[in-house]
């Protein structure tokens, strides 16, 4: 299900408007102190223009009003839509300076208009089969010029998706800037899908030679969109050009005065709403060669497109997210999410929080959770493996978290969705997060440093002591010693095989020495059982000094015999060390276990930090890493967790079941939830854990436990750009 996006050029920019047929040359001449006025009326579709187009329409302003009034009007010409030619040829209408001479005696503005033959987006001379003259009148008065000012143009009746507003009208108080009171007429250039992907626009300046285009010479202002992303507006990409030329040579010694041009950036607001270039031009009456600002006489706007998939990060939306039940066969189970890459160096991490059964009511189930991107395979699957020696049926619902990250791909965009299949039984992706399960995409560069493994075979170790785990190695220079760092491990670890009570242990040590970052795993459910789960731990490991440094993961069988076994049957496990900047983020990560929890919501004890939101708008990425065990000694009941924010339910929960048909069930599994928070007013906001035993059917039974056998009870919160 690969799909493939293309992205178009920006089909206004400058002076130059695209339509497509041509209209009959007509002279319109100022006379009795009057201005010659034009404007542009839409055309709906008719006998004139059978897919509708434009109206050029021409007279004098007989009331001086500085608008061409409907009795006004003395010429009309039409500029008309697409019709369906094979060569899809497109009409450019472009005004020029008319200088004075036999077709203006006081000079004026030329309106031409022509097929774009060669298809460059070009109005070159060959192309050009109409004229308007649009003159000035003899009293010494200026006839009007005729500017054009673009604007963006929101989401809403004009545009659906965005787009450009095009004004025009006549400078009536001939300041060279178009105002409110002087727009006669309104266009609209809008965007469509495949428009407003994120392409940038982009401005080139060459130099014009003394030709048709400029007497004197001058600066061709050639503009367009970066379709292929390179930083660099290749000739293929340029879609508007306008010249700005030169002054005439002076009379009796004066020296004509040069046109410049001057480039600055123009941030996103209401001249571009997502930014892009204002372009400056004027006299340098000076003569120091460069364009002051008392020297700017024209300012034009070129925008960058808008960006309709996200950058740096995306998550896919809250809702009812249950598989139903996975067969034999690889299904979609309604997690994507779609982000633009911004850089070739990056790299994007995906995250995932969520709920897993694999074999519903057999002994024996396995099945795997699988992250795609754009369709494919990219080594983000994960296995899932429980069975009991007596051969009791068995239904595990389970929390269950991965974390992955690609390679240096090509800046671009890219889906990720995730998959299910069941190897044995049926699956159920999704039951028990009450439609919070995620699936976050977060681009990552070196504006953050950071550095992983995903090398490591699968292995086990019969071992009291910590043993070595292979590959699953790290080393980190990091930058300043008041900085965090952040370590995440993905996994999948067995405690015990065959075995009622099997326990073992996951460390990552720092420098080979042990860490507060270590996680216990413990299963007991009545006879010999085998459980293969895959799992994340997330931990911060702060006053690490600023050097280099080796991280790497040990284990060990605590209890029960049998073995430990970690990387079972996946992709690849993945040992991510990130340094934190010292803002945007609060945390705690204190190792207290929460004693016995029954009954309704109620907090989880050392399990509560207050965070400083910095400004509307941000969303808030929550991560809670512990250990988690539901409804001791019960079967067949829900046990639940989840987070609240100033004392109330976010809705992002997640929640543990457990049953087999022969015993009471008690199963301690490491546990990372992560959840996003959008939307908090500036402030202070106090995030906490909260746990409730109550069943759906609104019974109880038996305890929660949290923190069991855990280095840290991690709760972290970090506002995303």
């Amino acid at each position: 299900m690969y799909q493939q996006y293309g992205w178009r050029r920006s089909i206004v920019a400058g002076l130059v408007f695209a339509f497509t047929a041509c209209s009959s040359p007509t002279d319109v001449v100022g006379a009795n102190g009057k201005n010659a006025s034009v404007r542009l009326v839409p055309e709906s579709p008719g006998a004139r223009c059978p897919q509708g187009g434009t109206a050029i329409q021409t007279g004098l302003d007989d009331n001086g009003d500085g608008s061409l009034g409907d009795d006004e009007v003395e010429q009309t010409s039409f500029v008309c839509s697409g019709s369906g030619s094979p060569s899809g040829g497109m009409s450019l209408v472009k005004l020029l300076p008319e200088a004075a001479g036999a077709r203006c005696a006081n000079g004026g503005t030329a309106v031409l208009s022509g097929l774009d033959a060669n298809a460059d987006g070009i109005q070159g001379d060959t192309e050009v089969s109409s004229t308007q003259y649009i003159c000035d009148n003899g009293e010494g008065k200026s006839g009007g010029a005729y500017l054009v000012k673009l604007l963006p143009e929101a989401s809403g009746a004009n545009c659906s998706r965005n787009g450009t507003a095009v004004l025009g009208g006549i400078d009536v108080n001939a300041n060279a800037q178009l105002e409110s009171t002087e727009v006669t007429t309104k266009q609209y250039v809008c965007n469509t899908l495949t428009e407003t992907t994120g392409t940038n626009a982009l401005i080139r300046l060459d130099v014009e030679p003394s030709g048709a285009n400029c007497s004197q010479g001058g600066t061709a202002v050639k503009s367009g969109l970066d379709a292929n992303g390179n930083g660099t507006l290749e000739t293929s990409e340029v879609s508007n050009t306008t010249f700005v030329c030169n002054g005439l040579r002076g009379n009796d010694g004066q020296n004509g005065k040069n046109s410049l041009v001057r480039l600055d950036p123009e941030p996103a607001g209401a001249n571009c709403v997502y930014g892009g270039t204002t372009v400056k031009s004027g006299l340098d009456s000076n003569g120091d060669r460069t364009l002051n600002d008392s020297e700017v006489t024209a300012t034009q706007f070129v925008c960058s497109a808008a960006n309709l998939f996200r950058t740096k990060w995306a998550n896919n939306p809250r809702g009812s997210y249950t598989s139903g039940e996975i067969p034999s066969l690889w299904v979609p189970v309604s997690r994507r999410v779609t982000i633009y890459k911004t850089k070739d160096t990056s790299r994007i991490k995906i995250t995932v929080s969520d709920n897993f059964r694999v074999g519903a009511n057999i002994n024996g189930g396995s099945g795997w959770y699988s992250v795609r991107m754009n369709g494919s395979g990219m080594g983000c699957d994960a296995r899932q493996y429980n069975s009991n020696s007596s051969g009791w049926g068995n239904n595990y619902h389970l929390p269950f978290a991965n974390v992955c990250l690609t390679e240096q791909l090509p800046k671009g965009l890219y889906e990720f969705d995730v998959w299910g299949y069941s190897d044995v039984g049926t699956g159920f992706i999704g039951h028990g997060t009450s439609g919070s399960a995620l699936l976050l995409a977060e681009e990552m560069d070196d504006t953050q440093p950071y550095a992983f493994s995903k090398a490591g075979s699968p292995g086990g170790t019969t071992s009291s002591s910590f043993v070595k785990a292979s590959g699953r190695e790290v080393t980190f220079t990091k930058q300043s010693a008041s900085t965090l760092l952040k370590v995440t491990l993905a996994d999948t670890l067995r405690a015990g095989y065959v075995q009622d009570g099997g326990a073992a242990t996951v460390m990552v040590r720092l420098d080979g020495v042990n860490t507060s970052c270590y996680t216990g795993k413990y299963d007991a459910q009545g006879t010999g059982g085998n459980f293969l789960n895959p799992f994340v731990m997330t931990c911060i490991l702060p006053n690490v000094s600023a050097a280099q440094h080796k991280l790497d993961v040990a284990f060990s069988l605590n209890a029960g015999g049998g073995d430990a076994y970690l990387g079972w049957e996946r992709s690849s496990p993945l040992l991510l060390v990130e340094e934190l900047p010292n803002t945007g983020f609060t945390y705690s990560n204190m190792s207290i276990g929460s004693g016995e929890l029954s009954g309704d919501w109620a907090g989880v004890g050392a399990r509560q930090i207050t965070h400083a939101v910095s400004a509307i708008g941000k969303t808030l990425k929550v991560t809670y890493s512990d250990t988690f065990r539901a409804v001791a000694n019960c079967n067949g009941r829900w046990g639940f967790v989840q987070l609240y924010v100033d004392y109330q339910p976010t809705g992002c929960v997640n929640g543990q079941y457990v049953w087999n048909s022969g015993a009471n069930q008690q199963h301690h599994h490491p546990l990372n939830m992560t959840c996003l928070v959008p939307n908090l007013t500036p402030g202070y906001h106090t995030f906490s854990i909260w746990s409730t035993t109550q069943h759906p059917d609104g019974s109880t039974c038996g305890s929660n436990y949290f923190g069991w056998s855990r280095g840290q009870n991690l709760l972290l919160v970090e506002e995303l750009p």
